[in-house]
């Protein structure tokens, strides 16, 4: 039996994403959008815009459930803010094959998009099936499937605090006993409920209101 185990802590995660927030510091500025994707992108998301020192605007894409190893995806939700000559930043949980990102990076630029920045908590590299470069990842991981903060399965999870590596098969047969021991495993080690772990915000540049590039 492949018991759940804790993949990365709280603490880890929003160290990670102050880390991000930084990277992302000289490239971000009023003109741009940030877009996540549905469902899965949501506490990290909400994390790193919390730490930007401008102000931006938020939209959200959907695409249908994903379906493994298909490559075929359908848009749900489509963008309510025009992006049409302005910078993008495509915000992901998790990045595995490729398929919903070549989807969503083509749908972009088919939108007017002038540039678009990916930002991935998670990538699975090792599944990768569509070759592409990300511009900006927390954690590489080889996780054959990983719940909370955000990532689910079937709907569970996603309020977890922490991130937990399970194994599915033993997921859908341990019932809900097994999701009790994922639940404890996702809170373990937790200072606190909910999202946002100590966020440090960036200092804000001299002139905010300059939406210049650097």
């Amino acid at each position: 039996m492949n018991a759940p185990r804790l993949h990365r802590t709280a603490d880890e995660i929003s160290g990670r994403i102050d880390e991000m927030a930084e990277e992302l510091a000289d490239w971000v500025d009023v003109d741009t959008v940030v877009v996540g994707v549905l469902k899965g992108c949501l506490p990290f998301m909400a994390d790193l815009v919390r730490r930007f020192p401008v102000p931006v605007e938020i939209d959200f894409l959907a695409l249908s459930p994903f379906v493994p190893d298909s490559g075929r995806v359908r848009l749900t939700r489509d963008l309510s803010i025009d992006v049409t000559g302005r910078s993008v930043l495509l915000v992901e949980g998790v990045v595995d094959t490729g398929f919903r990102l070549d989807y969503l990076r083509r749908h972009l630029a088919s939108h007017g998009a002038d540039e678009v920045k990916v930002c991935t908590l998670f990538d699975r590299a090792d599944r990768r099936v569509l070759p592409m470069d990300l511009d900006h990842v927390g954690f590489d991981t080889g996780a054959s499937f990983l719940v909370g903060f955000g990532l689910d399965h079937r709907g569970e999870f996603r309020n977890l605090p922490a991130v937990v590596e399970v194994d599915l098969a033993e997921l859908d047969r341990g019932g809900s006993e097994m999701v009790t021991v994922v639940r404890n495993t996702g809170r373990a080690r937790a200072h606190h409920w909910g999202f946002g772990v100590q966020s440090r915000p960036l200092t804000a540049p001299t002139n905010p209101s300059d939406g210049s590039r650097r």
